[in-house]
């Protein structure tokens, strides 16, 4: 502090030296001779030297004293010095000159606020809590979620719900069977499950989802299933009134209801039907769905061994997409995952019917892609490739795979057996012929007895399984019908490529 105040004290006294030193001389350059005053004082230049002298001693002053003492005060505030420009005074209107009025400040807008008990982050959230609104006969709170698009007809869905629920002893289902269907129509559907008496199986209340930048999701329609149709209301038979001068008929401003009834089952519930039979490897309830002169059974069977092994399941957020949607055809693709295999894939369904009220059915299967990712992965759980082959009298077979110079099967052989199994029991009349393979090494006869030994394994496993001999004809074909080239292009051992020669193969020929 004391050190501070010395350095202050010697600034100050170093500026007073230099007034000292330069006013002076400041002076004296501005003074003239008497004859040059005379000789002004006749010009008439007297008062302007002067004021000019004068303006210099003034500024001088200001720069050796005022300028750095109002340094140092800044300095010591930490604001600087601003020097505020003058203001200029407004013009007076003049006479009879009429003034303009201020504009107003531009309006603040803000958004509305959103609905309480909104802003659902997830699709299936929604659902779930329509699932514990019906379980709880809360009806006013159902019908605000089904009506947030058109707040209007809340009223209209409350009475719908009311009707079902309380009149036709409907029950909603556990929020835990809640799930999302698929995307249809770039929409989201939710299914909540429904009890209804009479019925065996659940049925759906079918909501469709779109997000809202405010609300998060929140319903735009609801589907019931065509045995809840009496709990809609018929419309009102009254004509309606006449519209006011140059507005459209009320017909026209009729907004469509936010209820409808299914007359039959949709595509993506079908679809989600059938899929999710292959992937409870329930291969008895998936041939309901399919029109067997044109998807084999062996497409079916070895879909439920591949959703089997891979552990596969669907994706949650989009599980089924709709991607043409016709009265009567329909494409779908699933999207299932595995975690074990550490893979997302998908598969194409072709859905047809006959007509409008006829129901839906699986015509075609594109496997490709499942199939692909599969075999590049299945790897990993030791299953080297997939179930499926190309027969060489043409359509497809199901292929089990032995270890190097072995007859035994393979444990996950069983699941597929069991299946072949179930059709042969069901129908007598039905036959398959299996075909034993091997691989490149060793001698061809013992290779041919090595085929017919792989075969007669299968033959043995299904006759445990309740098969009759008679439905069964097997044969063993050596190394004469490989999969796979034993060898690679250098002529080198291809230990894969042999890996898959190693098979049976079985031929449903229904």
């Amino acid at each position: 502090m004391a050190a501070a105040v010395f350095q202050k004290k010697l600034s100050w006294t170093l500026r007073a030296l230099m007034a000292s030193l330069l006013l002076p001389h400041l002076f004296r350059s501005s003074m003239l001779t008497h004859s040059q005053l005379r000789r002004c004082s006749a010009a008439g230049l007297l008062p302007v030297i002067l004021v000019l002298a004068a303006l210099a001693a003034g500024a001088a002053v200001f720069f050796i004293f005022t300028k750095p003492r109002m340094d140092d005060e800044a300095a010591a505030s930490g604001v600087a010095p601003v020097l505020a420009e003058p203001k200029i005074p407004a013009a007076a209107p003049s006479a009879g000159e009429k003034t303009a009025p201020a504009a107003p400040p531009p309006p603040v807008v803000t958004p509305p606020p959103a609905p309480a008990g909104f802003g659902f982050a997830r699709p299936a959230d929604l659902g779930k809590e329509m699932a514990r609104s019906l379980a709880a006969a809360d009806f006013d709170r159902a019908a605000q979620l089904a009506a947030a698009s058109d707040p209007a007809q809340a009223a209209q869905v409350a009475a719908v719900l009311k009707k079902m629920v309380l009149d036709m002893k409907v029950k909603a289902g556990s929020e835990d069977q809640v799930e999302i269907l698929g995307l249809v129509e770039n929409r989201t559907r939710v299914s909540v499950p429904l009890l209804i008496p009479g019925r065996e199986d659940s049925a759906r209340l079918q909501l469709d989802l779109e997000r809202d930048a405010r609300m998060g999701w929140k319903v735009v329609a609801m589907h019931l299933p065509k045995e809840l149709a009496a709990a809609v209301s018929a419309p009102d038979s009254a004509a309606p009134a006449p519209a006011a001068p140059g507005q459209p008929p009320a017909a026209e401003m009729r907004r469509p209801s936010l209820v409808m009834v299914d007359e039959s089952m949709d595509p993506l519930s079908f679809a989600s039907d059938f899929v999710r039979a292959l992937l409870r490897h329930d291969f008895a309830r998936a041939r309901i769905f399919v029109d067997e002169a044109k998807v084999p059974a062996e497409r079916l069977i070895g879909l439920c061994i591949v959703f089997e092994e891979g552990k596969y399941e669907l994706k949650p957020a989009k599980p089924l997409i709709i991607t043409v949607a016709n009265p009567e055809v329909s494409w779908v693709i699933a999207q299932v995952q595995s975690t074990g295999l550490q893979q997302s894939t998908e598969f194409g369904l072709e859905l047809q019917r006959a007509g409008v009220d006829k129901p839906w059915r699986v015509v075609g299967m594109n496997l490709s892609e499942i199939l692909g990712s599969y075999a590049s992965s299945a790897a990993k759980m030791g299953v080297p490739y997939t179930p499926i082959v190309s027969n060489p009298r043409g359509g497809e077979s199901l292929a089990l795979y032995f270890e190097y110079d072995e007859a035994a099967l393979h444990p996950r052989a069983q699941k597929q057996l069991e299946i072949v199994a179930g059709l042969l029991k069901s129908d007598p009349n039905r036959k398959l012929k299996i075909t034993g393979h091997a691989d490149a090494k060793g001698a061809e006869d013992y290779n041919v007895r090595l085929s017919r030994s792989r075969a007669e394994s299968v033959k043995s496993q299904l006759a445990a399984l309740g098969v009759s001999a008679a439905q069964i004809v097997t044969t063993g074909l050596g190394t004469t019908q490989p999969l796979s080239p034993n060898q690679k292009s250098d002529g080198s051992d291809d230990p894969e490529g042999r890996s898959r020669n190693r098979r049976a193969e079985i031929y449903l020929d229904f």
